[in-house]
């Protein structure tokens, strides 16, 4: 399904997925990989040793904002 979305998807600054070896999830996330790698998307994808549960707040604190500091722009407020 992915593939009628690559003109959109190309649009995108930053594309990041990760998945635990032990979810429930993670033969999905190993195939979208394989697609947007195939279809030449940019992204980066990591498997990470855990669950689709576990370890959320150090993956929120070590990868999440870290990620959205670098790849998030925002101009700044107008002053009043």
């Amino acid at each position: 399904m992915v593939d009628q979305y690559v003109p959109s998807l190309k649009k995108y600054n930053a594309i990041a997925m990760d998945v635990g070896d032990k979810d429930f999830l993670k033969d999905m996330n190993i195939d979208l990989d394989k697609a947007l790698t195939r279809l030449g998307i940019d992204h980066t994808f990591e498997e990470y040793e855990g669950d689709h549960g576990n370890r959320v707040t150090a993956r929120f604190q070590d990868n999440l904002l870290p990620f959205f500091s670098e790849q998030l722009k925002f101009q700044e407020a107008p002053r009043r």
